[in-house]
């Protein structure tokens, strides 16, 4: 006669371990998922130790409690929370619901300290691309006047400025506005008069910021020998 085992079945997780399972699958301290669901770190360690009663809540709230918990984890809730009802109401059990793997990104395997260190790497390249365009919007714009030098003499009827700052800037010779390259470079004639010329050279930015820089040249008529 052939003798018959007894083959052991396995006993299904209860709601509570289930989740805690979970959480240590994702490697998610209690304290991150209290800040992740707005639930305290009490109430969360009563769900994984089936103490629902210290919840002192209905059973509606601990629904609730079991769908934050499960979506901070990036899961489907549906499955946990048939459990619960299942365990916990009374209804009887027909079957048991295999819970469904979490699909973990790349970025959630790393290790914690990595994601930390990657995640400030990004706010401080960002801040400083942030501060770089505030600096660049309240600062006023660069001018270099290249020629004539400051109380330039000279016998000739122009001169030429020459000179360059920011690209994208316009620049202004005695209030007309000239042509500078996309660089910023530019080279404008200016007509003298006989003594002292005062000529006026401004960069003007899109936001209203300028700066000015002042060139003196002074005519001299030519002598003629005779």
């Amino acid at each position: 006669m052939t003798a018959f085992k007894k083959k052991k079945l396995e006993t299904p997780k209860r709601i509570c371990l289930a989740l805690k399972q979970l959480r240590l699958q994702n490697e998610v301290s209690l304290s991150e998922l209290s800040k992740k669901t707005k639930i305290s770190v009490e109430y969360l360690e009563a769900l994984e130790e089936c103490r629902f009663e210290d919840l002192k809540c209905s059973e509606l709230y601990q629904k609730n409690f079991i769908k934050k918990y499960v979506k901070a984890l990036g899961c489907n809730p549906t499955p946990y929370v048939k459990q619960f009802t299942r365990e916990e109401a009374g209804y009887e059990e027909t079957h048991v619901v295999p819970m469904p793997r979490c699909k973990k990104s790349y970025f959630s395997n790393l290790p914690q300290t990595l994601r930390v260190g990657m995640i400030a790497g990004i706010v401080l390249v960002v801040s400083l691309w942030l501060g770089g365009q505030i600096k660049n919007t309240l600062e006023p714009p660069e001018l270099v006047i290249v020629s004539p030098d400051e109380g330039h003499i000279t016998d000739q009827s122009s001169v030429t400025i020459r000179g360059y700052t920011d690209p994208e800037v316009g620049i202004f010779i005695n209030g007309e506005n000239i042509v500078s390259d996309e660089y910023g470079n530019f080279a404008e004639s200016v007509d003298l008069n006989p003594g002292i010329n005062a000529i006026t050279i401004e960069a003007h930015k899109k936001h209203g910021k300028i700066t000015e820089e002042m060139r003196h040249v002074i005519v001299k008529e030519r002598v003629v020998l005779r």
